[in-house]
């Protein structure tokens, strides 16, 4: 409703304003070849106040009969024919009405071919008229299909988080329930400390995975309490550190994305070395972009690149919400490290 309101504004500034230049134009002529005479300014202002309502339910015509769909050739056509005919009613309407209301005084004769001179001219203002509605309304469709088009890429956007957001959590409850199933029957007591991690982790994700951005800090609490719930497992095998600059506590990053890194820091690096290894999480802020780096034991082969639903649903949420300059990137750092890493633009 509301776009159609803002065309219609549009429609009738562009009415207005066009016919309001037109009789300017031909008032200044008018007076600079025959001087000022109010009875030829009226009959100008009859004529044009005829082409401002014929062109008005013109309009509707061209609507009813949506020449706007039609081709190029067929359109040409009926623009010419309609601009005739509508030239020969303006005529028969302003001819009589000036000449018995606003006479001009003049030698030559009101003949055949005057008739025919002014109908050319008047069907050449109203093609004229035509041109300029049709573009006005090609720009207006143009303006119009862009706009769909944002729609349609948001709503496939908000979609595509959707559906990674459905995968993302079965995968960490199925790891983490793992986890807990393996200790219940060893050590009841740290199984019950990691069921209140997994309480909390649970709790942040019912709060906080349904929004398109969390704070740094925010994330780091649900790092923590996996890294804790993993400790337990792992016992004396995993050890971790952190290296936040607090400048990037508060900027804003995709849930759970660090915590994908993690988990796959230890899937696929710690659990695989038999005396286990460390963690790093580092952030900074470098070229005006936050920096989030994963540092873990072990090494990227071509068995391991990649490995993981949760490292490509953190690469594509990154994508889909940063663009393509929060790539993730992971890769060895050295002999005995593997770095996985993203970055996302301040601005």
């Amino acid at each position: 409703m509301e776009e159609r309101i803002n065309t219609r504004k549009l429609y009738w500034i562009f009415q207005f304003t066009g016919w309001a230049l037109f009789f300017a134009f031909y008032a200044v002529i008018a007076i600079y070849f025959n001087e000022f005479q109010w009875h030829i300014l009226a009959g100008y202002f009859n004529t044009v106040l005829v082409g401002f309502i014929l062109t008005h339910f013109y309009r509707y015509h061209i609507k009813n009969r949506q020449w706007e769909r039609l081709g190029i050739f067929k359109l040409s056509t009926r623009v010419i024919l309609g601009g005739l005919i509508l030239a020969m009613l303006w005529a028969s309407i302003v001819i009589p009405v000036n000449n018995t209301f606003f006479p001009v005084e003049s030698d030559q004769e009101f003949t055949f071919v005057i008739a025919v001179i002014v109908v050319f001219n008047l069907s050449i203002v109203l093609i004229g008229w035509s041109l300029m509605y049709f573009l006005f309304k090609f720009f207006i469709n143009l303006k119009g299909s862009e706009v769909e088009k944002w729609k349609l890429e948001a709503a496939v956007k908000d979609a595509e988080l959707i559906a990674l957001k459905s995968q993302i959590n079965p995968h960490f409850i199925f790891n983490s329930l793992n986890n807990i199933r393996s200790l219940v029957i060893e050590n009841p007591e740290k199984s019950r400390d990691m069921i209140t991690h997994l309480s909390d982790l649970l709790r942040y994700s019912i709060q906080f995975n349904n929004r398109e951005k969390v704070s740094l800090e925010q994330e780091l609490e649900v790092v923590q309490n996996y890294l804790n719930l993993e400790s337990i497992q792992f016992e004396d095998r995993l050890k971790y550190t952190l290296e936040i600059k607090p400048e990037t506590l508060d900027l804003k990053i995709p849930p759970m994305a660090v915590q994908l890194l993690v988990e796959n820091a230890i899937k696929h690096g710690i659990s695989n070395l038999p005396k286990g290894g460390e963690i790093n999480i580092r952030s900074f802020l470098n070229e005006n972009n936050l920096v989030v780096e994963v540092i873990n034991s072990g090494q990227v082969n071509d068995k391991t690149t990649g490995t993981g639903i949760g490292l490509k649903n953190a690469s594509d949420r990154l994508k889909l919400i940063f663009g393509k300059i929060s790539n993730l990137e992971i890769g060895n750092l050295d002999e005995k490290m593997v770095c996985a890493k993203f970055k996302i633009p301040l601005t």
